[in-house]
């Protein structure tokens, strides 16, 4: 129960990020629910490209956000129900708006000139090489964000929580400074 109630949350803030944006662009929404094969759904009547790309980024980022909020913050448990409930969703959701762009295209379609979801979105407003780039970032901070939840999870094995890598800089023999990214397992 509680774990859905942190995905329900979640979601949510989503939205309201999607709604803060259109009152702070001047932007009208029409708000739909069980539309675009989502639970709900809004059409933004948007005057100018950046108040696009701000308007159909804004729950994404938001989502990324929350997660780095979670993540950093000591006085947060993270072995709830609720908060794994809002981790899971902000890992998983931007992973599959993303795969959902690229392969799925059921939430993100196009129509002539009409078009659904997020990343789709932006790419109306923009063009298809930066909605590429947003989807390519959110994955991979999804998945590094995934990874540093896991090691903060009483049931996942030591060799989990333990030390994974270690970045180093040093000087190179033919000069220059060099990059150094070990992996431990």
């Amino acid at each position: 129960m509680m774990f859905s109630a942190g995905m329900v949350v979640a979601f949510s803030i989503h939205e309201a990020a999607h709604a803060t944006v259109a009152q702070m662009t001047g932007t009208e929404l029409d708000w739909e629910l069980g539309n675009y094969n989502q639970p709900i759904a809004f059409t933004g009547h948007v005057e100018n490209e950046r108040d696009g790309r701000a308007l159909y980024s804004a729950g994404l980022i938001s989502q990324v956000i929350g997660s780095e909020f979670i993540l950093q913050s000591n006085g947060i448990d993270k072995n709830t129900a609720f908060t794994r409930g809002m981790m899971a969703w902000n890992i998983i959701n931007p992973i599959m708006y993303s795969l959902d762009y690229w392969y799925i295209r059921r939430s993100n379609q196009r129509d002539g000139n009409r078009f659904q979801g997020d990343i789709e979105g932006i790419e109306y407003y923009s063009d298809e090489r930066t909605a590429d780039g947003f989807a390519i970032s959110l994955v991979g901070i999804a998945v590094f964000q995934g990874y540093r939840f896991l090691k903060t999870q009483t049931w996942t094995p030591d060799w989990i929580r333990g030390k994974k890598y270690c970045i180093c800089f040093g000087p190179q023999p033919l000069g220059g400074v060099g990059l150094k990214w070990s992996l431990y397992f």
